[in-house]
């Protein structure tokens, strides 16, 4: 679920910056996002890794890998357009409810491999912060989700910005980064 809501931060994060000073942002957003395969890349390479386990974590770490090269796409193309196609939105939200999907199976999966502990270590580890990860950003969505879906059926009844009022308008106000619709 990380890998969907790092896409959202950043979203958010770019619209803060004028449009005409957003290439130093740009290009630290980049390379530290590229920068979380590093991590991924190592326990992946690491003899350690390839011991056998019953759960298999290895072709997780595999398909985060993957996720995390489709993260990256919605991280560049966030960072650099503006305004953002519709399409693309869908499409991003689309892969959100599939991270969603994975990251939970894959979470409660995690948390049943306590025997790959003492013979994968690293891949048990991350796995592990992987999973903690996703449940707080799956929070975060569970918890704003009802928000969304409220004020697309009852237009402007959470936020309306123009008239100032609504339900949410003086934390929205406060901390804009966590609301778009």
């Amino acid at each position: 679920m990380w890998l969907y809501f790092i896409p959202h931060c950043v979203y958010h994060l770019m619209r803060w910056f004028p449009k005409n000073n957003r290439i130093k942002i740009r290009v630290l957003l980049i390379v530290s996002i590229a920068a979380m395969l590093v991590p991924q890349f190592y326990v992946l390479l690491n003899e350690r890794s390839l011991r056998y386990c019953q759960i298999p974590l290895l072709q997780f770490l595999a398909a985060t890998i993957a996720f995390t090269f489709v993260m990256i796409g919605f991280t560049i193309l966030f960072a650099l357009m503006d305004p953002v196609p519709f399409q693309v939105k869908i499409v991003f939200h689309v892969f959100g409810c599939l991270m969603y999907g994975y990251s939970i199976g894959k979470t409660i999966l995690v948390f049943y491999a306590t025997e790959c502990r003492t013979y994968s270590t690293e891949l048990y580890w991350y796995s592990i912060v992987d999973g903690v990860l996703s449940i707080v950003c799956a929070a975060f969505f569970i918890l704003t989700v009802p928000f969304w879906i409220l004020n697309q059926l009852k237009a402007k009844s959470i936020l309306d910005r123009d008239k100032r009022t609504g339900v949410c308008y003086e934390a929205v106000d406060c901390c804009s980064c966590i609301w778009h619709v």
